[in-house]
């Protein structure tokens, strides 16, 4: 799919949503637009991209007093377009399952879809069956990362409770392939006693041999796995590459639903009152204009421009609006412009409500 494509298919569905009127339709048409996306193989950065320019331009054609209605339902749509990814990731796992393509290829198609799924524990899920079939284990443990433990939230074939793993204290397989960022191994029934916390896996047989598999993402460290087997043979086939190519997609995974997250208080809206929705669009335009920049500036230049403005506005006389349209427009307000040069008798009035708009909105 090409970028223009995106861009203007993306930005039709939005203003459908946002001004159409019927917003399951809209929202019909996205997931539509969606399964189309991972088809193409459109990645998650580029839809967030054109969402943020998008949005953008909409702050600056709607009056300022819609900003914060806009920027919230906005987001509510972001967040219903990227869920759409959820409800077709599993096909490319079963995808996966059914043919005989090259391993390597379907862990890429796999891991794209699973960027995008938004439940966390169908991905750990996912992931977990994914890694076992990549590493030929017979056992697993999924820990995450909080506060220098490893929690464990997904165990298979393991029999008794895993604790988790305080890092600071003592030498683990997994805290090892975390300090490394590399795979490692314990090739004894000795060394896996000693360096994990499983003595038995499925069936109460004694596992020979584990496996340590850092979970990094590009901007956090996520948590780690570790894979059991029966026999220390197993390990002689493993592919190590491919096994750290997969767990970098998992985590990378793991930390999108992390930070997508917080889309999810956008749906309830009622308790939001005039000055936090005057605050959160303060937010939103840093965000969307860019802090110090020109776009951001341009609300400070037009309300202080009508500030002096307003100052002389009563010795200023009806022949002499030309030159204050002129004045708007320099200023970048071609909207007030616009309404002065429809309504001239109300240049004042005009000039005087802009004005009291953008006096919360400035910074």
């Amino acid at each position: 799919m090409t970028p223009e494509k995106l861009e203007e298919t993306y930005t039709e569905l939005l203003n459908e949503y946002l001004f159409g009127g019927d917003d399951e339709t809209a929202l019909y048409n996205a997931y539509e637009f969606s399964r189309e996306c991972i088809r193409e193989k459109t990645g998650l950065e580029e839809i967030t991209a054109v969402h943020t320019d998008a949005l953008g331009k909409l702050t600056e054609e709607v009056p300022f007093q819609e900003i914060p209605l806009i920027v919230s339902k906005s987001s509510v749509f972001f967040l219903e377009f990227i869920m759409n990814f959820s409800l077709v990731y599993k096909e490319y796992f079963e995808m996966w399952e059914r043919t005989g393509m090259e391993l390597r290829d379907a862990i890429r198609e796999t891991g794209d879809a699973l960027i995008a799924c938004l439940n966390l524990d169908k991905t750990i899920e996912i992931i977990s069956s994914l890694i076992q079939k990549t590493a030929g284990s017979e056992a697993i443990i999924i820990y995450l990362l909080k506060d220098s433990h490893l929690t464990p939230v997904y165990t298979e074939n393991v029999a008794g409770d895993v604790l988790p793993i305080d890092l600071s204290t003592h030498e683990t397989l997994v805290g090892d392939a975390l300090r490394h960022a590399e795979i490692k191994i314990a090739i004894t029934p000795e060394d896996v006693s000693k360096r994990t916390g499983v003595s038995t896996i499925k069936n109460g047989t004694t596992p020979s041999s584990a496996i340590g598999i850092p979970l990094i993402a590009e901007n956090s460290v996520i948590g780690a796995i570790e894979c059991y087997y029966e026999t220390p043979y197993a390990l002689s086939g493993l592919d190590n590459e491919m096994l750290l190519e997969l767990a970098g997609r998992a985590a990378k995974s793991i930390e999108t639903i992390h930070q997508l997250k917080g889309f999810r208080n956008c749906r309830d809206l009622d308790w939001i009152t005039k000055e936090e929705a005057v605050h959160r669009c303060k937010i939103a335009r840093r965000i969307i204009l860019g802090e110090g920049k020109e776009g951001y500036c341009a609300l400070n230049r037009v309300c202080n421009g009508l500030q002096g403005l307003i100052e002389h506005l009563n010795e200023i006389k009806g022949e002499e609006i030309g030159w204050i349209i002129k004045w708007l427009e320099y200023l970048g307000d071609f909207e007030l412009a616009a309404l002065i040069r429809a309504k001239p008798e109300k240049f004042k009035e005009l000039v005087y409500e802009r004005y009291n708009e953008l006096k919360d909105f400035a910074f």
